[in-house]
C-alpha cells in the first residue's frame, strides 16, 4: 500500500536546503558546489541533536539547558493504598517530624530553578526560608542561594495536617543503578523539630531541576550528495571532491565556541565501515566519497550562556565525469526514495532471536493467532486481539510482576501496564519492532494509561495500539493508522487550538474529534467517537493523550534492568524520555531527565532503504547502493519487474531493457520482515 508518508523523492537529500552548483558537462570538470544547511533543519532531519536543542524562538540550535539533580530516581516505586507488596515507605512531615535533603551540585549556576516536593510544606533552601504557595509541587527558588558542592534543603509543616514523601530504597537504587554504590546517603529525618538528624534508609523523592546549559552538546546533520546538481539528477555522474570547506554562520557569547568537524563516505547512508572518521574539512577527501556529513559542537564554560549555530555553509570543489552517451536514452518514470529520520534517544533494540521470544511465539502458537491475515497490520490487529482476550483487567495489587510476558500471560493478571508489554514481546517475537509508551491528560482524563507503539511497514509508520482497550486509532477519511504523536497533535488542536495544555485551558466538555477514529477488535475502519449521544458522556479515549512519555528501550529479555518499579501505579522513575512541545506546560516534565521537542526523536524511521543510482560501466547497466537503519538487519532483498524477491548485498547492478524498468528495494530483518518499499521506474529507448 502506498501511504501519504510513504515516499520522498531521492533529491530530498538536498532539495531542501540552498544548493548552488556548476553545471555537469564535460567542458566544466572542476566546479564549486555551495550548499548551505539551516540548523533548524539540520536539527529535525540529521542524525542526531546530543546535548542540544532548538531555540525557543525557532531561529538557531542551542545547548540543551535542563538539568536533573536526584538520588532516588532509580528506586522510587509508589505508595498507592491498592498495592500489597512492594509498596515504597514514606515520611510523614509535620510537627517536630522534618526531612532533610543533602542535594550536590558541580556548577550551581543557572538560570532557574525548582524543586520538586510535596504540597503543602514549608521550604529552607541553605538556611534561607523560601516564599511559596501552599500547594506548590514545583516551588521556584532563587539561583543565588544555590552554591558549589552540598546544599542543604528542609521541608517542614510546623501546624496541620502534613503531607507524606516517599522514599526510594536502597537495594531499588542499586539494582538500577548499581554504580551509585558509592554515594553517600543524603537524607535525613529529624523528629526534635530540627535540632539533631538522623539518616533514612533510603532517599526521599526531593528533586531539583535546573535552566543550566551543557557544558557541550554536539548536532549531525544528515549525510548530503555533494555530487548533486541543481536540478537533482536521480541518476548520478561520477564525481571527484578536489576540496572541502564548512562555515558556521552563529552567535558565540562571551567565551562560547563552536568548533566543526565532518567525516565522508561512498553512500547514502552512513556506515562507520565505509565512512571515514571525524576529521577538519581541509583533510583529503577518500577517492570515491561523494557523501558528506558534519558535526556542529557547541561549548560553553558558563552554564548561564550558549552559543547560538544559526547555519553551517559547506563549500566543495567537485569535478564531474560526463555521462555515457547511452543515458541520454534513459528516462526517470518515478522514484520512491526512503528518508531516513534517526533518534536522538539512546534507544536499545531487543534481539528478534532472544530464546525468550522465541519460547513466547512457540508456547501461545502466535503464528496459529494471525494465521488467516491477509496483510502485515491485519497480523498486528489479530494479535492485539489475541492479547486483549487473555485475563480481564485486574491491577497487580498482590504481586507486582516482571516485564516479561510469559510470566503475565501465566498469571493472567494485570493492568494497562501488563497488556502493553504482553503485546509489546508479541509483537517482537514476530520480528515487529514496538515501543512502550504512555501518557495522561491532566485536568481532562484524570488517569494515566500505558499502550504501545509498533512499527507497520505497511503504513511506514508507528502505530498506537492500546491492548487494554483493544483498539487503534485512524483518520476517519483514510482509514489510515495513527502514531500516539499523531493523535496528540489532533487532539491538542481540536481541544485548546493554540492555547496551552491544562486547567486554565481546560474544554467545557466532552466531545469528539473530527480528524480522530477509533477502530476497536479486528476492525480496521475507523468510526468517529460521540460521546455526547450517551447518557453519562465520558471523554474518548484519544483524550488521554496530552502529555506523552517513552521507556527508551523494548530489550527487557536481554537487559531486565533498569526498570522502573510498580509502573502504573506511579510514574516518578526519572529516566523516561518526555514530550515537549510549545502547548505543554513546561512545569510537568520538572520531575525528569530527559525532555525533546525533537520530532524525529520519538518518530525515527527504521527499516527503510535509501539508495542511490548511477550509470555503469557496461551499457544499460545501473549500478545501485543501499542503506537502512533496520534493528536486526539480516539482509537487502531487490526485486525487478514484479519478479520474485531475491536477496541481495549493500550494492546491485541493474541491466536495463528497452520500455520500462522497474527496481523495488527493501530491507529484511533476522526474523524475516520486510521493511517498506523504495523504487525506482526508468524508461529505456532503444
Amino acid at each position: 500500500m502506498r501511504s501519504r508518508r510513504a515516499f520522498a523523492v531521492v533529491v530530498a537529500t538536498v532539495a531542501l536546503v540552498s544548493v548552488a552548483c556548476g553545471s555537469a558537462v564535460a567542458q566544466q570538470p572542476a566546479a564549486t558546489c555551495e550548499i548551505r544547511m539551516s540548523a533548524p533543519q539540520a536539527f529535525e532531519e540529521g542524525m542526531g541533536a546530543f546535548g542540544t536543542r532548538l531555540a525557543d524562538d525557532g531561529q538557531g540550535v542551542i545547548l540543551y539547558d535542563r538539568r536533573l539533580v536526584e538520588d532516588d530516581g532509580p528506586g522510587i516505586g509508589s505508595d498507592s493504598k491498592w498495592l500489597q507488596v512492594d509498596k515504597s515507605p514514606v515520611e510523614k512531615i509535620e510537627g517536630q517530624t522534618r526531612i532533610k535533603k543533602v542535594l550536590h551540585l558541580d556548577r550551581s549556576e543557572a538560570l532557574e530553578a525548582r524543586l520538586c516536593v510535596p504540597r503543602g510544606v514549608e521550604v529552607e533552601v541553605n538556611g534561607s526560608p523560601i516564599t511559596k504557595a501552599d500547594n506548590a509541587r514545583y516551588p521556584e527558588i532563587p539561583t543565588a542561594l544555590l552554591r558549589p558542592g552540598d546544599n542543604e534543603v528542609v521541608l517542614s509543616r510546623p501546624e496541620g495536617d502534613g503531607p507524606t514523601i516517599k522514599i526510594a530504597l536502597p537495594e531499588d537504587i542499586l539494582r538500577n543503578a548499581p554504580d551509585r554504590a558509592r554515594r553517600p546517603r543524603r537524607s535525613f529525618r529529624s523528629i526534635d523539630g530540627g535540632k539533631t538528624w538522623q539518616p533514612v534508609k533510603g532517599e526521599y523523592l526531593l528533586r531539583l531541576h535546573l535552566i543550566q546549559y551543557a557544558p557541550r552538546g554536539d548536532l549531525i546533520s544528515q549525510a548530503i550528495d555533494l555530487g548533486q546538481t541543481a536540478g537533482g539528477d536521480v541518476l548520478l555522474a561520477p564525481v571527484t571532491v578536489e576540496s572541502v570547506a564548512v562555515k558556521a554562520d552563529a552567535e558565540t557569547p562571551g567565551d562560547t565556541g563552536i568548533g566543526l568537524a565532518v567525516r565522508t563516505g561512498p553512500c547514502p547512508v552512513v556506515d562507520e565501515k565505509l565512512w571515514s572518521d571525524w576529521r577538519q574539512a581541509g583533510a583529503a577527501v577518500p577517492q570515491g566519497h561523494r557523501y558528506l556529513q558534519w558535526k556542529a559542537t557547541l561549548t560553553s564554560p558558563s552554564p548561564t550562556l550558549t552559543p547560538v549555530l544559526k547555519a553551517v555553509t559547506v563549500t566543495a570543489r567537485i569535478a564531474r565525469q560526463p555521462r555515457p552517451a547511452w543515458a541520454d536514452k534513459v528516462k526517470v518514470i518515478d522514484v520512491g526514495n526512503q528518508e531516513i529520520r534517526y533518534t536522538s534517544m539512546p534507544f536499545a533494540y531487543e534481539d528478534f532471536k532472544h530464546p525468550r521470544l522465541a519460547e513466547l511465539r512457540r508456547k501461545y502458537k502466535l503464528d496459529e493467532v494471525v494465521a488467516g491475515a491477509e496483510t502485515e497490520f491485519e497480523k498486528l490487529v489479530k494479535l492485539r486481539n489475541w492479547v486483549a482476550a487473555q485475563w480481564h483487567y485486574k491491577p497487580p495489587t498482590e504481586k507486582y510482576p516482571a516485564w516479561d510476558a510469559d510470566e503475565i500471560l501465566q498469571l493472567k493478571k494485570g493492568f494497562c501496564v501488563q497488556y502493553a508489554i504482553v503485546y509489546m514481546q508479541c509483537c517482537l517475537s514476530l520480528g515487529y519492532n514496538a515501543r512502550f509508551v504512555f501518557g495522561y491528560h491532566s485536568g481532562v482524563v484524570n488517569t494515566g494509561h500505558e499502550v504501545v507503539e509498533v512499527w507497520s511497514n505497511q503504513y511506514n509508520t508507528w502505530v498506537l495500539m492500546d491492548a487494554n482497550g483493544n483498539l487503534h486509532y485512524a483518520d476517519p477519511e483514510t482509514n489510515e493508522p495513527l502514531s500516539m504523536l499523531e493523535v496528540h497533535d489532533r487532539m491538542v488542536r481540536e481541544y485548546y487550538g493554540d492555547k496551552m495544555i491544562g486547567w486554565p485551558n481546560k474544554p467545557d466538555g466532552p466531545r469528539g474529534v473530527d480528524t480522530l477514529g477509533i477502530c476497536r477488535r479486528l476492525e480496521t475502519k475507523a468510526v468517529r467517537d460521540d460521546p455526547t449521544k450517551s447518557e453519562k458522556p465520558r471523554w474518548p479515549r484519544y483524550a488521554k493523550w496530552g502529555m506523552i512519555r517513552m521507556m527508551p528501550r523494548n530489550n527487557f529479555y536481554s537487559q531486565p534492568y533498569p526498570l522502573p518499579k510498580t509502573q502504573g501505579f506511579t510514574w516518578d522513575w526519572s529516566e523516561y524520555w518526555i514530550w515537549e512541545d510549545r502547548q505543554t506546560p513546561q512545569s510537568y516534565a520538572y520531575r525528569y531527565r530527559n525532555i525533546t521537542a525533537r520530532r524525529a526523536d520519538w518518530e525515527w524511521t527504521p527499516n527503510r532503504v535509501r539508495f542511490d543510482a548511477s550509470c555503469g560501466g557496461a551499457p544499460r547497466t545501473i549500478d545501485v547502493q543501499m542503506g537502512t537503519f533496520t534493528p536486526g538487519f539480516e539482509t537487502f532483498v531487490v526485486r525487478v519487474d514484479g519478479k520474485e524477491w531475491h536477496p541481495s548485498g549493500r550494492t546491485f547492478a541493474w541491466t536495463l531493457h528497452e520500455g520500462r524498468n522497474r527496481l523495488e528495494m527493501r530491507a529484511r530483518n533476522v526474523a524475516g520482515v520486510d521493511g517498506p518499499v523504495s523504487h525506482l521506474e526508468l524508461d529505456c529507448r532503444p
